[in-house]
């Protein structure tokens, strides 16, 4: 999860749905994602540093503990592939469901991951869903702020403690 500059290395990946159709608007679509999410979350031993489940797309911020892109573009075949195959399963239906074209950056050290995740968070604000983050149900906006949880377990970066200046001993006379 390091860089080549040895800092905290992840990737911020956004997953279209096919033909931009609202396929995730519904709860039991949003809900799905999150359980087959967080099942190879599990499986495959990845870090989910943030989330959120938008009518036609995802976004995420993930992390391998070799930090190799290869082994994000396992991650994300693996979950399309998963939630596809349940979701026409469930619909009896086939079709695709998922873009091919994929969005991946990488984000380098924490302060960068934690400016990406509050960008991401606000994502359901600036698509006209809700007034503030706090009221999609389908992000990791709540651990994040530390004011729950998600429904998806997301693994928060360790963010350094901002240190209080020392005092300055003082120069008895």
């Amino acid at each position: 999860m390091r860089g080549a500059s040895g800092e905290k290395c992840a990737y911020l990946l956004t997953l279209w749905t096919y033909g931009d159709r609202p396929v995730l608007g519904d709860a039991e679509a949003a809900r799905l994602f999150c359980r087959v999410l967080g099942h190879l979350r599990r499986r495959l031993a990845f870090h989910l540093h943030a989330f959120v489940v938008l009518p036609d797309r995802v976004r995420l911020i993930v992390a391998t503990p070799d930090g190799d892109p290869r082994s994000v573009q396992v991650i994300v075949r693996r979950l399309k592939a998963r939630f596809a195959r349940e979701w026409n399963w469930r619909r009896g239906r086939l079709g695709l469901v998922w873009q091919d074209a994929d969005q991946m950056a990488a984000l380098q050290g924490l302060q960068q991951i934690a400016r990406r995740a509050d960008l991401l968070h606000r994502s359901p604000v600036l698509a006209g869903l809700v007034r503030l983050p706090r009221e999609w149900p389908w992000s990791s906006v709540r651990p994040w702020a530390g004011a729950g949880t998600a429904p998806a377990t997301v693994d928060l970066p360790e963010m350094p403690e901002r240190r209080a200046p020392r005092p300055r001993p003082s120069v008895s006379g």
